[in-house]
């Protein structure tokens, strides 16, 4: 019997969790694809937990504590959309409930379980029930159960038959799902990590991770040249004298912004740890041994190191644009209308925290504007802004359509807020249609689908279908109303047919004559054609 699980024993559980989820990648992605083709949810859970065994592997397993560090860091920098992030959270929370030691129990195990759906659930702005967070629910609800378990095999056998329970009830708690006959792919995904788990502690300790975690954004090889305000890089930490180092948190924040830039503060037990970039170290060392005695410094002069800075290197610019894309077409469109870095990625490929904080840090500015383009990889732009020194405003765009009519309307020299009410002004503005072809039957709300049809979506509400794809645009855009429309935009994906983009053009030009119709190469997978109604 697994009495603890220590440093090593626990990298090889979350390795082995991982190898599980990757063998089921396809069938997670399944689950999520009723009845678009753009299931991603088991893609995005992998690359999640990739990153944890990447981070994991340069840990060192005979520290507990770090091995457990490396698979919180990681799987957030991995994080890839809202299935991902949410997976990095409850990870985080796990983490965060570890008490201490170099060994976790059984009954350890139970309470850092508790403690990840606390976080998973706080993460989450609308928590929704028939999802993973209602697998993780109903372990924190049941835990008294098995809290004086003393082994891990009782304990993983108990974790499997609660998920379990868990996915079947999804469809229950959440219409979608019932409608389309299936369970919630998130929560599958659980079942299926715990299971990994569960075959590392019965003994199955080899481990074969064969896929390699891809980088989406777009390679810009120039190196950024900054005129740096702040000359020296500082870093303190200190031991505060009353052993409080939390209620000295917001004083020193306060003190640090006014001091320079890129603050970070951590407060953790009886130690202050301060990172600033600041013309004036000094003053902040003598702010700061007014409260407890110091423990390590470094400091280092900026403007010195960025001499060397190689020739070609651009200007820090004031306000850059990144987004993700999903096609050449799409990308080659953005970027003539200001965008500065493209991110890879869409529907089945949603790019990480990582990725988006990389563009971040490659576009160099003071204040970046990012555009997510899908609902699945808000959150990850969400996270890298709050992880980056940059100021970062996620512009919470659903599809490329509004991406491109807030781009329209940018002006860089306008005020920061004037730039933010112009791009708002203009989603709301402009109606995005997509069209995609159905992969199965299925039923979404009370319309029932089947395969083969032509599906037109406002947004990523279903509004037509047909086997005709003429008969359902024309159904759309009755629905959406085109009294004062001017302009039509058609954006055809990787596979559209030529026979149908003549169907759609010659629909438009007998029922909207006055409009005006404009044709680009998209090459956006999975959807053949993208049309934006302005």
């Amino acid at each position: 019997m697994l009495k603890e699980v220590d440093g090593k024993m626990f990298k090889i559980m979350f390795k082995k969790a991982t190898e599980n989820l990757l063998k089921h990648k396809g069938e997670i992605n399944a689950l999520n694809v009723f009845p678009v083709p753009d299931g991603d949810t088991g893609s995005n859970m992998v690359a999640t937990m990739l990153e944890g065994c990447n981070y994991i592997d340069k840990a060192d397993e005979n520290n507990l504590a770090d091995i457990l560090k490396a698979a919180k860091d990681g799987t957030l920098m991995g994080a890839r959309g809202n299935s991902g992030v949410i997976l990095s959270q409850i990870v985080r929370g796990f983490v965060e409930g570890f008490p201490s030691g170099n060994v976790i129990t059984p009954k350890m195990f139970v309470e850092m379980l508790r403690k990840s759906k606390d976080i998973a659930y706080s993460a989450v702005m609308k928590p929704v029930e028939g999802t993973i967070l209602t697998a993780m629910r109903l372990i924190y609800e049941r835990s008294p159960e098995i809290m004086e378990v003393d082994n891990f095999e009782e304990l993983m056998d108990w974790i499997l038959e609660v998920t379990n329970d868990a996915v079947r009830i999804t469809p229950k708690l959440l219409k979608k799902l019932r409608d389309a006959g299936v369970v919630d792919a998130g929560a599958k995904g659980l079942y299926y990590l715990f299971e990994g788990m569960k075959k590392a502690v019965d003994g199955d300790t080899q481990v074969s991770l064969d896929e390699v975690s891809q980088s989406y954004v777009e390679e810009a090889p120039e190196i950024a040249f900054e005129d740096i305000p702040y000359q020296y890089c500082t870093e303190y930490i200190i031991k505060v004298k009353d052993g409080n180092a939390i209620k000295h948190y917001p004083d020193i924040k306060e003190f640090l912004e006014n001091m320079g830039d890129s603050v970070v503060v951590v407060a953790q037990d009886d130690v202050l740890k301060i990172h600033v970039h600041t013309n004036n170290p000094g003053m902040v060392l003598e702010e700061l041994l007014k409260r407890g005695e110091l423990l390590k410094s470094k400091i280092d002069n900026m403007k010195i190191q960025h001499e060397h800075i190689i020739m070609g290197s651009k200007d820090r610019k004031r306000i850059a644009i990144v987004a993700v894309s999903a096609g050449e077409g799409l990308s080659k469109i953005m970027r003539s209308l200001g965008v500065d870095e493209i991110v890879k990625g869409g529907q089945t490929m949603n790019p990480s925290t990582a990725d988006i904080g990389k563009a971040i840090k490659t576009v160099n500015a003071d204040h970046v504007f990012v555009f997510p383009n899908n609902p699945n990889i808000i959150l990850a732009a969400q996270q890298a802004a709050q992880d980056s020194e940059s100021d970062v405003h996620v512009v919470p765009t659903v599809t490329f359509q509004e991406c491109i009519a807030a781009l329209i309307n940018y002006d860089p020299e306008m005020e920061l807020k004037e730039i933010e009410k112009n791009f708002e002004e203009a989603i709301g503005y402009v109606v995005p249609l997509s069209i995609t072809v159905a992969v199965r039957n299925a039923r979404i709300g009370k319309r029932k689908i089947k395969v083969g049809e032509y599906l037109v979506f406002e947004r990523k509400k279903l509004i037509a279908h047909s086997f005709d794809i003429t008969k359902a645009l024309d159904e759309a855009l009755r629905k959406i109303g085109m009294e004062d429309k001017e302009v039509i935009s058609i954006f055809t994906g990787s596979d559209y047919k030529e026979e149908d983009l003549k169907k759609i053009e010659k629909l438009i030009s007998e029922r909207f004559s006055d409009l005006e119709v404009e044709v680009y190469e998209g090459g956006q997978p999975h959807y053949p054609f993208l049309i934006s109604v302005e």
